[in-house]
């Protein structure tokens, strides 16, 4: 069946990815092929026991949840033209940032991942120097983010939230108000002393509180900082709570 022309243009179509702040677009730099989305090995470890059949894991991780261990993930890019002042562009570009960065393509651009370009960039070139080819590697951390989840969602009244993913979710949770009061998160409760400005936030990433002023962990009391388990989340609140702002930061493996 011959194609239609809806698909020649997806065949044809060139794909790119950002990394950092920038398209590589920006360097007319294209990927030929998506990178490896491989699941991420878990953090284990097993024990075999003589006389007993199969092993005895120990998770990496807190009881009752999984760690898992970074991964590589490599595209082949190639360019066109201009070739000594592109290449010396785009190892500046993907060498220089400290730290993981954000990196996204066209092949799944409803996720992204935090990386940092691990290799030696070596560039393959044709015969006249005009075009080159490489493979390009980034070392990621395991999480594919959701671009959905990286939206607030505002609550003005007790509600829920509902996380679609397997995988629970450690939220940046804005919490308005004027008096003391305290904030249920599922079977968690936080109990917020004070709201200097006006709001406090929760980082449940990092454990901690802060304002516009700093940090203020001194006016909060829980026994643990929430998530946002898979399914439904209720979030309700009694006292000087007016509403709620919730960043679910969802993602999946």
């Amino acid at each position: 069946m011959p194609l239609t022309n809806m698909e020649r243009k997806g065949l044809f179509k060139r794909q790119s990815f950002s990394f950092a702040g920038k398209s590589s677009t920006e360097f007319l730099l294209y990927i030929s092929g998506p990178g490896v989305y491989d699941s991420p090995e878990s953090d284990m470890e097993l024990t075999t026991v003589p006389g007993k059949n199969g092993d005895i894991i120990t998770d990496n991780a807190k009881k009752g949840q999984r760690r898992y261990k970074n991964l590589d993930i490599t595209y082949d890019a190639f360019f066109f033209s201009g070739l000594p002042a592109k290449t010396q562009a785009v190892k500046s570009w993907l060498l220089s940032p400290v730290g993981y960065q954000k990196l996204q393509d066209t092949y799944d651009p409803d996720f992204f991942r935090l990386a940092v370009c691990k290799s030696a960039i070596a560039f393959e070139t044709t015969t006249n120097h005009k075009a080159a080819k490489m493979e390009l590697t980034f070392h990621c951390q395991p999480q594919r983010w959701s671009v959905d989840g990286q939206r607030k969602v505002k609550l003005n009244s007790p509600g829920a939230i509902r996380n679609p993913f397997a995988f629970p979710s450690k939220p940046l949770i804005r919490v308005y108000g004027g008096s003391e009061g305290v904030l249920y998160v599922g079977d968690n409760a936080i109990t917020i002393y004070s709201f200097t400005g006006g709001y406090v936030d929760l980082n449940c990433e990092t454990h901690n509180a802060y304002n516009a002023t700093g940090f203020c962990n001194g006016s909060i009391k829980s026994d643990d900082f929430p998530t946002l388990a898979a399914g439904r989340n209720t979030i309700t609140w009694t006292g000087g709570i007016t509403a709620v702002e919730v960043t679910p930061k969802w993602w999946t493996l």
